[in-house]
């Protein structure tokens, strides 16, 4: 753990009943706090340190996210407390107190990932980054330190957050030098829509976009991350959101599978029991003890 380097304005609180503890951790070029804050009034100003953040993704641990990218917020996942936006700082409200996951984007992870953003846009919510946000919400909630191939993986998610909010509502400049979107964003944005077909894989992807496999590879060197690796996250992401979903229990494991564009429940379970050491059927149960 370091210090958190962030700095909040209190507005309104009862100090019988106010408390706050705050926490932070280095996930390469992101900045994760968890402030345990509430009830009250607050602001949060710069909380990334010296470069002001892009963007901002906020998870509550109840479940509901927002995202803001310059002065907007992308509501994800309607939830308790409300939060407004002004010039300086991202005031927040919340009625009782409430566990907050803020994820710091500074421009020079936009830029490595090769997005140039722009300070308007209109945004609109997507299940992809509810599913994204979720699996971030689960894994960083415990909040351990963190590193190592977990670090590593934690970026990619992020990462894949990042891409998907900026290619789906046009947030980010075509490139100047090609004169249109880098080509790691429009393969990551097709991942991200076509995941779940059974035949999507490098090859496929190289073929769609008149490359071969090889140029396909240069073109996630450097990135953490490779085509593979991106189709088999979003893969495991969905997965597991369906079965820790109890609106989705009716559906069988093989059904889970193929939504998520598996080839077999033997192919799901390889993913899931590598992940998480437990079997779908595991993972469900686990989630419904939880719940109850």
């Amino acid at each position: 753990m370091q210090e958190a380097s962030g700095a909040m304005r209190f507005v309104d609180v009862d100090p019988d009943r106010f408390s706050m503890t705050i926490d932070a951790v280095a996930l390469g070029d992101y900045v994760v706090h968890r402030n345990l804050v509430g009830p009250g009034t607050f602001d949060v100003v710069d909380a990334a340190g010296a470069e002001e953040p892009v963007a901002m993704i906020i998870l509550l641990t109840d479940g509901s996210v927002s995202l803001i990218h310059g002065r907007q917020e992308l509501d994800l996942h309607p939830g308790g407390g409300a939060l407004a936006v002004s010039e300086e700082v991202y005031r927040t409200t919340v009625d009782e107190q409430a566990t907050y996951l803020y994820v710091f984007v500074p421009l020079r992870a936009l830029r490595r990932l090769g997005i140039t953003p722009t300070p308007f846009g209109a945004l609109a919510p997507s299940p992809l980054l509810r599913a994204s946000a979720a699996f971030l919400e689960e894994v960083v909630s415990s909040f351990e330190p963190i590193g190592g191939a977990a670090q590593v993986r934690l970026c990619r998610v992020i990462d894949t957050m990042l891409a998907t909010l900026y290619a789906e509502n046009d947030l980010f400049q075509a490139d100047a030098d090609a004169g249109r979107v880098p080509i790691r964003l429009r393969i990551m944005e097709h991942i991200a829509v076509s995941f779940a077909e059974r035949e999507l894989r490098p090859e496929t992807l190289a073929r769609r976009f008149n490359m071969s496999t090889r140029s396909l590879q240069r073109v996630f060197e450097g990135s953490g991350t490779s085509a593979a690796g991106e189709i088999a996250e979003r893969r495991l992401q969905l997965a597991l959101a369906l079965l820790s979903d109890p609106d989705h229990r009716a559906l069988s494991i093989a059904e889970v599978a193929a939504r998520c564009g598996y080839h077999s429940q033997a192919h799901l379970r390889r993913a899931v029991v590598a992940h998480t050491g437990f079997s779908p059927t595991q993972v469900r149960e686990q989630a419904t003890t939880g719940g109850s």
